[in-house]
């Protein structure tokens, strides 16, 4: 341990800090010996939000913790925070578990102190004792788990000394007979993170039962991942596993009032992480929405469901589960609840406030093609954080458009382009096939302009209804002799791209791996040529969106799969875990079940690479239609 007499041995300054300078760290930790507890609250504020940071550890960090060990055994008030700071800290990578461990012999007799709260944290950092420091730290954790009158106390000194001891099989059967619930849970999940799967049915029951207790200590957000037993970071890396033991947990924690929000936190990580699940995560969600007392939970719980609704088989049941909040009167809650409606496709929003939110009204237009929502949704609308600038709030609407879709809101299109020149914009009215005059001249003018990324976009737009491609072969030629930023447009052109095939070609090698796929999809579209396209994009059949991007080219190519790449393509098809932890993952399922269909002798002859200028881009395909690019 170190005095704050002895801070100026560590020069502060030169240290790194999770965000750059900060306030003195000397006087911060100075502040901890300070009597009023609003002082030394403050203090650990700036302790946690500027010295610790997130996730990563920091040399600071690291140099705070044996000032921060004296201050624990020392100061007054907040010590369990304090403590909670060395567990983090400990969490975090092995170097500060090193450093926190060294100071354990000073801090080990606090595992007895008379604060329930402070023996609790004091059995978190317990947890770190290594070396000579082992055999006490078993000692009183063991002392701790039998004897404290803190149940929750008990089950952390378990889980402490399941992580520490060599054989702590025998103690953990033993404890999932014990009176208390959160010991019982804490035994469950020590256990099943041995397990093999799939897990044994009594102890996923036990963990389901008893882990609802608030005794039983599992946060609410994404922990660590280290397994330190002391929040959903072990929870998670336990249940992460297997699907079924998370649903039945998620099950019985929801119906348990939904304490903290622990089942609502599962049933989204269920959806998250698990295809063909997301009906189950909704049912789940939808059950926990009752138990919400505080605009937080309920804001949460609503906001899982918008994101998985669209996915549900049957959303109008979540609509009227939902339809109570929409004119609730914290707006983070409102908002929610009609983003819920707006992407269930569920009309009951038109009727449920006078004015719904606008990207509510966006989500229902994308989903129910009807034409007057969507003139509203393309609405150009002022930035509501008072930026004062234009920008689309309809990008849902613009993914759903079809050609067809598009000729009768040209005026909407055109003054949404004119009010808020975007990428997307251009790119889906160059695949329109709207030979409109003004359409052309706005193009052109955004062309000519001083944006550097919108203006081959523009022209790739212009050339696509039939403008002079002339300049922007002069325009893309300039940008790909540069920095390839215009690879993905360039693809659009088709063979009208021809006179750019060697710079294309000086891409196909770029370090950057989006430069490499956009350079395969470009040659492949402007020549038809296979035999170097096909070896760059099986090279990038990795779980990343790039690989995603890979898989719906190569689907579209038509050409045979190496061994290799088609046991990664058939191991993407079939997984039951996401590939992607977002809505692509289900094209990426789509495109890697259609590629393999294909060679089976399931599905239709490869296509032809050449449409008029090069026809969709294959990026932005969903079920298996075509956006408009």
């Amino acid at each position: 341990m170190r005095t704050p007499e002895e801070l100026h041995l560590v020069d502060w300054p030169l240290l790194e800090y999770p965000y750059g300078d900060v306030t003195d760290v000397s006087d911060v930790i100075r502040a901890l010996y300070d009597e009023d507890a609003a002082v030394v609250g403050e203090a650990l504020e700036e302790l946690f939000c500027q010295v610790l940071g997130r996730r990563l550890l920091y040399p600071v960090s690291v140099a705070a913790v044996p000032y921060l060990a004296h201050a624990i055994v020392h100061a007054t008030h907040w010590r369990d925070e304090m403590l909670r700071f060395l567990a983090s800290t400990a969490d975090r990578a092995e170097e500060g578990a090193v450093r926190v461990g060294a100071e354990l012999p000073g801090l080990l007799h606090l595992l007895r102190d008379e604060e329930p709260e402070v023996r609790h944290r004091a059995v978190e950092v317990a947890r770190w004792a290594s070396g000579d420091a082992l055999p006490l730290a078993l000692e009183v954790l063991t002392e701790c788990h039998q004897d404290d009158p803190s149940a929750r106390v008990r089950a952390a000194a378990l889980t402490a000394l399941s992580l520490l001891d060599a054989d702590p099989v025998g103690r953990l059967r033993a404890a999932l007979d014990d009176p208390e619930p959160a010991v019982r849970a804490t035994a469950a999940l020590g256990l099943l993170a041995k397990a093999e799967l799939p897990y044994p049915e009594r102890l996923v029951h036990v963990l389901a039962t008893a882990g609802a207790d608030p005794a039983f200590a599992c946060g609410s957000g994404s922990g660590s991942g280290s397994g330190s037993g002391s929040g959903s970071g072990r929870v998670w890396d336990v249940l992460g596993r297997d699907a079924g033991a998370t649903r039945a947990v998620a099950a019985a924690w929801t119906a348990a009032r939904d304490r903290d929000g622990h089942g609502s936190w599962l049933a989204e990580r269920l959806a998250h992480t698990w295809r063909d699940r997301e009906a189950e995560a909704v049912a789940l969600l939808v059950a926990a929405l009752p138990h919400q007392r505080e605009p937080h939970g309920r804001s949460y719980v609503l906001e899982a469901l918008a994101r998985w609704v669209a996915d549900c088989p049957d959303p109008a049941p979540v609509g009227t589960a939902v339809l109570p909040f929409v004119a609730d009167p914290e707006p983070q809650v409102s908002r929610a609840a009609q983003l819920v409606l707006g992407r269930a496709g569920d009309r009951r929003l038109l009727a449920a406030v006078p004015t719904p939110h606008p990207g509510a009204l966006d989500a229902l237009a994308a989903r129910t093609a009807d034409l007057d929502l969507r003139r509203r949704a393309l609405t150009p609308r002022r930035c509501t954080g008072g930026c004062g600038e234009v920008h689309i709030e309809a990008a849902r609407v613009l993914d759903a458009l079809t050609p067809q879709d598009a000729a009768p809101l040209l005026p909407e299109l055109l003054a949404l382009l004119r009010a808020r020149p975007d990428e997307k914009l251009a790119r889906m009215l160059g695949g329109t096939g709207l030979e409109d005059p003004e359409l052309l001249g706005v193009l052109g003018e955004l062309a000519a302009g001083e944006d550097r990324g919108l203006a081959p976009v523009a022209a790739v737009a212009a050339a696509r209804l039939g403008a002079d491609p002339g300049p922007t072969l002069r325009l893309l030629a300039d940008r790909l002799a540069g920095d390839g930023w215009c690879l993905e447009d360039a693809a659009l052109l088709g063979p009208l791209g021809l006179p750019l095939v060697p710079l294309v070609e000086g891409r196909l090698a770029d370090a950057y791996e989006w430069h490499r796929a956009h350079a395969a999809e470009a040659l492949w579209r402007i020549t038809g040529d296979t035999g170097r396209t096909v070896p760059v994009l099986a090279e990038l059949l990795v779980p990343l969106p790039v690989g995603a991007f890979a898989v719906a080219m190569l689907r579209r190519i038509g050409e045979p799969l190496t061994p290799g790449a088609r046991e990664v393509v058939a191991q993407w098809a079939v997984s039951e875990r996401r590939v992607l932890r977002d809505e692509s993952d289900g094209r990426l399922r789509e495109d890697a079940r259609l590629l393999l269909d294909r060679w089976a002798g399931n599905g239709d002859g490869p296509p032809h690479p050449w449409g008029r200028c090069g026809g969709p881009s294959v990026h932005y395909v969903t079920g298996g239609q075509p956006r408009l690019l």
